[in-house]
């Protein structure tokens, strides 16, 4: 985490060093990291063994011989230490089925694609696909070609799942595909379908993949993929018959729908975001999972927070607790116990507030890693922002900067979307202690991540920093933040 000093009182700040001090060692280096080759892995959920893995089964299954990649060459490429030889970046857009540029790779040669790699014969009663878990069994009704009646984009899931997981699917149904992505998942909730065990938890790597690129991708450019990944899951919940993997397949697809309304959420589309809240609910409630319950109603919160009701807030929040109780979901409980802390702290409700945050310490040392998807942003870095947050509402200086001191400590440097939140509130202390050079540092680092991710909650968090700093607006400090301010928005 970034330390830079800097007070305009005298006081020592929690930074010790310049904010545009952490340069890496290998600046200056030739070497530009693939992030979208890192995306695309990361969408699916797997490590960078994993994908090492799946690459050597489908170089054997599609080309007939062996591949030595590893994990370790899957983190050069990433990092750009090193660049895939053809035949690996061939074999990389046939498991992705992404083009070159999609993937990050300067030449894109489309005849080597999957169009390239060997298909099986059309007009059979089922297909037999080479995977790397064994043979995809395509069945489809009376003797038709699985894959005539499917738009390309369906024809697509399948073709990544015969690469990835060696499961049995059946052709998907076209109906509704006009509905809004909500009403189609509800009504497909209401049916009674079955699905494999060994799809629902590809698709549920997939879901988590997703959760973790939330953390740095702007809301506009990962809303795509969540709500195609939805489409997916909806599709199979309208085909599949009843089986006890359903009610993974509901839970995963509700997860899904609460991100979905998360990044409505952040894009300001309120009326879709409660949308997809709304649905999620419907599917932990046919799920059976509290926690889910419990996660959607912690993100509606902060809507209710958004727009001055607090007390509303605590409601969700106390009834979300509530749902959580039930569960071995103790991360959960924790993050629940400090979002309470925070919306006490703003109700200036000191006491409850400082009794959320015992709650929320509590459980956060009681947990153990693995959660649910939607608590691998929470971290003892957050939980420290959270603290900084509760404290500077409080107006209680000395403990939010305490706070702030130990957020530095533990959280990385990083450019992730709770960092420009943990940013703007250790702006806020320094309003408080008056030190207003080390306030305006603080939020010009949160402004860049901001401007970086699109995250309209930071913004809204930068906003409230430069309204406290409306004193010292002559300042050339605050005049500065104004001129960031401008260029964003």
């Amino acid at each position: 985490m970034e330390r830079p000093a800097g007070s305009s009182a005298g006081h020592t700040s929690p930074r010790t060093t310049q904010p545009n001090d952490h340069r890496p060692a290998t600046a200056g280096l030739a070497r530009t990291p693939n992030v979208r080759l890192r995306t695309s892995r990361e969408e699916r959920g797997w490590s960078q063994e994993r994908l090492a893995s799946e690459i050597r089964r489908f170089s054997v299954i599609h080309e007939g011989r062996e591949a030595g990649v590893t994990g370790n060459m899957i983190c050069k490429w990433e990092k750009g230490d090193k660049k895939p030889s053809l035949r690996y970046q061939r074999l990389l857009r046939a498991l992705f089925e992404r083009s070159s540029a999609e993937l990050g790779f300067v030449d894109d040669d489309p005849s080597t694609g999957l169009a390239g790699l060997r298909a099986a014969p059309a007009g059979r009663a089922s297909r037999e696909i080479g995977s790397p878990a064994g043979t995809l069994l395509i069945q489809t009704e009376n003797g038709a070609d699985p894959a005539g009646d499917i738009p390309v984009e369906r024809r697509g899931f399948l073709r990544l799942f015969a690469a990835a997981g060696g499961v049995a699917v059946v052709p998907l149904s076209t109906a509704g595909a006009d509905n809004a992505p909500w009403e189609r998942l509800s009504a497909a909730l209401r049916r009674r379908t079955t699905v494999t065990p060994e799809l629902t938890d590809e698709l549920s790597r997939c879901t988590a993949g997703l959760y973790s690129l939330e953390e740095r991708v702007p809301a506009r450019a990962l809303f795509p993929r969540v709500t195609g990944h939805l489409g997916t899951l909806t599709q199979l919940l309208e085909s599949s018959g009843r089986s006890p993997a359903r009610r993974d397949l509901a839970s995963t697809a509700g997860e899904t729908a609460a991100l979905a309304g998360w990044l409505a959420f952040d894009m300001n589309d309120v009326p879709s975001a409660l949308a997809y809240y709304r649905v999620a609910i419907e599917a932990a409630r046919e799920a059976d999972d509290s926690a889910l319950w419990a996660c959607v109603l912690g993100y509606e919160s902060y809507h209710s927070a958004g727009i001055g009701r607090h007390d509303q807030a605590c409601a969700l929040l106390a009834e979300a607790q509530r749902r959580a109780a039930s569960g071995s979901t103790v991360m959960t409980k924790a993050w629940l116990a400090g979002r309470e802390a925070e919306e006490q702290a703003a109700r200036g409700e000191g006491r409850a507030a400082l009794a959320a945050l015992d709650r929320a310490q509590d459980s956060f040392d009681r947990a153990d890693d693995g959660d649910r998807v939607w608590t691998q942003f929470f971290d003892r870095g957050r939980l420290d922002g959270i603290k900084v947050t509760t404290y500077t509402r409080l107006r209680r200086p000395a403990a939010a900067h305490a706070a702030a001191t130990e957020a530095l400590r533990t959280s990385p440097h990083s450019g992730t979307k709770k960092r420009s939140l943990l940013l703007g509130d250790i702006a806020e202390v320094h309003i408080q202690r008056r030190e207003i050079e080390a306030a305006t540092q603080y939020a010009t680092e949160s402004l860049a991540i901001v401007a970086a991710t699109d995250f309209s909650l930071g913004l809204t968090r930068i906003r409230r920093v430069r309204e406290h700093l409306r004193p010292w607006q002559n300042t050339q400090a605050v005049r500065d933040l104004d001129e960031q301010l401008r260029a964003l928005v």
